[in-house]
């Protein structure tokens, strides 16, 4: 019988967008706490600093508690 894990899960989805195709989910990732949940968005979106959009990017973000 599989172990059923009731503990909470905070949610970040990992979004590829592109110019002229749109925004799509590339992956989703769980995390057992708010704080790791937030922290991996920061680190992730830390290169993030273009002050236009550019052509094609990768963004975190963050979904709250699933569970």
């Amino acid at each position: 019988m599989a172990e059923i894990n009731l503990q909470p899960a905070f949610r970040v989805d990992i979004i590829e967008s592109e110019s002229g195709w749109g925004q799509k989910l590339d992956e989703i990732k769980y995390f057992d706490s708010e704080p790791a949940a937030l922290g991996f968005c920061k680190d992730y979106n830390k290169d993030n600093t273009a002050t236009s959009t550019p052509e094609w990017y990768m963004v975190a973000q963050y979904r709250g508690q699933v569970r």
